[in-house]
C-alpha cells in the first residue's frame, strides 16, 4: 500500500564557477559578483537544477503553495550572493518539471560537469514513500495517485549522482519521506582553512533533508516552508569567506525541529561514491563602487552605440528599399520591350498581368556555394519548409511549427579573427573587449589564433561587421534551418548524442583563445549544407529580437522576427555549454551591447 501524498522534496544541483568572478553570460546591468580572496583553492564549475511544482496535472494532487517560491529563492540567493552563473542553473518549474524533463537534466548535468566541478541539486514538491519506508519518490508534474511507475524514486536519482563525474554533489530535500537517501552520518566541527581545503579535496556526495520519513510541512514562514526559510536564511546571512553541508545543517536543525514537527538530516547520500569531502560554497562580493561606475560608463557608451547603428540601420534599410524598387521597374520596362518574345497565347493577356511578371533565377541555377566579398565561403539552402522548434526545454521552443523560408546563403564557417581584423583596419572601429592588448586577445597575438572564431563582439559589432562585408546577420528562423535540415534534426549533423568529434562544448576552463578550436575542425558534425560549428565553440548573434511566446504567431513564411524587444537572440551553444544547449532549437538571448568570451556570429544573404 502506498501512502496519501504530501509536501515534497526540495532537491538543488549546482554547478558553479568560482574560479572567476565574471558573471557570464546573464547580460544583466546589475554589478557583477567577485569571489571573496581565500586560501582555499576551488576549480572548477559550479551547476544548478531547481525543481519547483506548485500545481500538478492530476485533480487528486493536493495543490502545494509554498515550493515554487523555495525553488525560486535558493536559486536567487545562490546567483547574487555565492556567483552561481545563471547559463549554468537549469529551472524546472511547474510543468516543465516533467519526469522526461528532470532525469534528462540530470543526465545532462552529469555528462557537463566534469572532475573538478561542483553539482547542487534541488527539488520542491510532493514526495511519496511505501509501507514500510523502504522505497521513496519524487512525484513529478504528470504524476498519477498510487501509481509509481509514475514517480521518480530515490534509487534512480542517487545512481544519477553517483554516475556524475562531478568533485562534489550537494542535494537539499525539503519533503517528505527523504531518509530513504541517505546511508551512515557524519558531523563536522567549524573549520580553518586548512581544514576546508582537505574537504574539497576529497570527493563528496552529501544530502540535506528537511526530515526523515515523517511528513514535512508546506507553510512556514515569509511564503516559504519552515525549512526552505531557515536554510535560505542561513545563505543570506553568511558572512563567511566559505560555507559547506555540516555549518548548514548545525544551524538549520536546531531551529526546524524547535518550530515543527520535523527533524533535518544531513548525511552523505547512500552508495554515490562519497569519500569524506564536502561541498564548499564560496561567497562572492559585488564589485567596488568605482568598477560599478565605470560599468554604467561602458553601458552608455554601448547605448549611444546601439542608438547610432540603429539609425544608420534604418537609412540603410530605406536605401535597400529603393533599390529594390528601381531594380523591379527596370525589369518590368524590360519586359514590356521585349516584344518579339512573347508568345501568342500571351498577347491577349491584360497589360496589368504582363507587368506583373517578374524574373528570379531559377533555384536549380543557384551555385551551392558562394565566396563573400570578405571571402568567406558560403553555402545554399534551399527554399522550403522545415519544422521549426522543439518540446524539450520549456516553452521557448514551443511550438513546432512549419516555416517556409526563401533560399539563402550562409556562411560556412563562423567569422574569424583574422577577417574580423581586417574589418576593424577598414573601419577604424572599436577593438571587441577581449582584443584590446592585455585582455584575451591583443592586437599582437591576433595572427596566431587568425582561424578561431572571433569573441568579445555585441550584436551591434556583428551587424556592422555583416553589413560592411555585404550581407546581414541570419534570422532565427534562418539560423535553424541552416543547422538542422529540412527534417528538423536534433543536432546538426543527426539525433545522436555529442562527442568530440562533431563539436566543442561543455568544457569547464577559460585559458585564452587558445580554449577555441579553429573553425571547420569538426566535420562530423556539419549541418545537412555543409555549414560547419553550429553547435559548440561559439554563441552566435542572429537578427531577431528575442520573444518567448514568438513561435506561436509567427508568420508562416520568411518570418522575420519580432519587431522590437529588450534582448537579442544568440543560436548554437558554446565552448562551455552543455549538450542540452547546442541543440539546434535551443534559444537563447541577452542584451544587444552584451559581449563576452564565448560569443561570436556568422553572415547571411539572399540567394535571388
Amino acid at each position: 500500500m502506498i501512502k496519501t501524498l504530501l509536501r515534497g522534496m526540495p532537491v538543488i544541483l549546482l554547478l558553479l564557477s568560482l574560479s572567476s568572478g565574471v558573471n557570464a553570460a546573464t547580460g544583466d546591468t546589475a554589478p557583477m559578483p567577485t569571489v571573496v580572496p581565500g586560501s582555499v583553492p576551488i576549480l572548477g564549475q559550479y551547476w544548478a537544477l531547481i525543481i519547483g511544482i506548485d500545481d500538478y496535472q492530476h485533480q487528486a494532487i493536493p495543490t502545494l503553495n509554498t515550493a515554487v517560491q523555495d525553488a525560486t529563492g535558493v536559486r536567487e540567493v545562490l546567483i547574487e550572493k555565492y556567483g552561481f552563473q545563471k547559463q549554468r542553473v537549469i529551472e524546472l518549474i511547474n510543468g516543465e518539471a516533467t519526469r522526461r524533463n528532470i532525469e534528462s537534466s540530470l543526465y545532462h548535468l552529469g555528462k557537463g560537469a566534469g572532475p573538478e566541478d561542483s553539482v547542487f541539486i534541488y527539488y520542491a514538491g510532493h514526495g511519496q514513500y511505501n509501507d514500510d519506508q523502504s522505497l521513496g519518490w519524487w512525484v513529478p508534474v504528470e504524476g498519477e495517485p498510487q501509481q509509481p511507475g509514475t514517480f521518480i524514486s530515490n534509487a534512480i536519482i542517487r545512481e544519477y549522482v553517483s554516475a556524475m563525474k562531478a568533485k562534489h554533489v550537494y542535494l537539499v530535500a525539503d519533503s517528505c519521506f527523504s531518509g530513504t537517501l541517505f546511508a551512515a552520518t557524519r558531523s563536522m566541527p567549524r573549520l580553518n582553512d586548512k581544514f576546508f581545503s582537505k574537504l574539497y579535496a576529497d570527493k563528496s556526495r552529501w544530502g540535506l533533508t528537511s526530515g526523515g520519513t515523517e511528513p514535512v510541512a508546506d507553510q512556514g514562514k515569509d511564503g516559504h516552508s519552515i525549512f526552505a526559510y531557515h536554510f535560505l536564511k542561513v545563505l543570506k546571512d553568511n558572512t563567511d569567506p566559505y560555507l559547506v553541508p555540516s555549518h548548514i545543517s548545525d544551524t538549520v536543525g536546531p531551529l526546524v525541529a524547535r518550530n515543527s514537527n520535523q527533524l533535518p538530516r544531513s548525511e552523505p547520500l547512500q552508495g554515490t561514491g562519497d569519500e569524506g569531502g564536502q561541498f564548499v560554497f564560496q561567497l562572492a562580493v559585488l564589485e567596488p563602487p568605482s568598477a560599478v561606475i565605470d560599468e554604467l560608463d561602458d553601458e552608455i557608451r554601448r547605448a549611444e552605440e546601439t542608438l547610432m547603428a540603429l539609425e544608420v540601420s534604418e537609412k540603410q534599410d530605406k536605401q535597400d528599399k529603393l533599390r529594390a524598387l528601381q531594380a523591379r521597374i527596370a525589369k518590368k520596362e524590360q519586359m514590356l520591350t521585349l516584344e518579339t518574345n512573347v508568345l501568342p497565347e500571351d498577347i491577349a493577356m491584360p497589360i496589368t498581368e504582363a507587368m506583373a511578371r517578374s524574373y528570379t533565377v531559377p533555384e536549380q541555377q543557384l551555385p551551392l556555394e558562394i565566396i563573400g566579398e570578405d571571402s568567406a565561403s558560403m553555402v545554399l539552402v534551399p527554399a522550403g519548409e522545415f519544422p521549426m522548434g522543439s518540446t524539450m526545454v520549456g516553452e521557448r521552443e514551443k511550438p513546432i511549427h512549419d516555416v517556409y523560408l526563401d533560399a539563402f546563403y550562409i556562411d560556412a564557417y563562423e567569422q574569424t579573427t583574422a577577417r574580423y581584423a581586417k574589418f576593424l583596419d577598414a573601419t577604424h572601429r572599436e577593438e571587441p573587449k577581449e582584443w584590446k592588448p592585455g585582455g584575451l586577445f591583443s592586437t599582437a597575438t591576433w595572427k596566431q589564433y587568425g582561424d578561431r572564431p572571433i569573441i568579445g563582439v555585441s550584436w551591434v559589432d556583428a551587424d556592422a561587421y555583416c553589413r560592411w562585408a555585404g550581407r546581414r546577420l541570419p534570422t532565427e528562423a534562418e539560423w535553424e534551418k541552416a543547422a538542422r535540415g529540412n527534417d528538423g534534426l536534433t543536432y546538426p549533423w543527426g539525433k545522436e548524442s555529442p562527442t568530440n568529434q562533431h563539436a566543442h562544448f561543455a568544457k569547464s576552463r577559460w585559458s585564452g583563445y587558445g580554449s577555441l578550436m579553429s573553425v571547420g575542425d569538426h566535420e562530423a558534425g556539419k549541418s545537412p549544407y555543409g555549414a560547419y560549428d553550429m553547435a559548440g565553440n561559439v554563441w552566435e548573434w542572429v537578427a531577431d529580437w528575442y520573444d518567448e511566446g514568438y513561435y506561436a504567431n509567427s508568420p508562416e513564411r520568411n518570418p522575420p522576427g519580432p519587431p522590437h524587444g529588450q534582448r537579442r537572440v544568440l543560436r548554437g551553444g558554446a565552448w562551455n555549454a552543455p549538450a542540452l544547449s547546442i541543440r539546434g532549437a535551443y534559444r537563447e538571448s541577452r542584451t544587444p551591447e552584451y559581449q563576452f568570451n564565448h560569443i561570436g556570429f556568422r553572415c547571411a544573404k539572399d540567394a535571388n
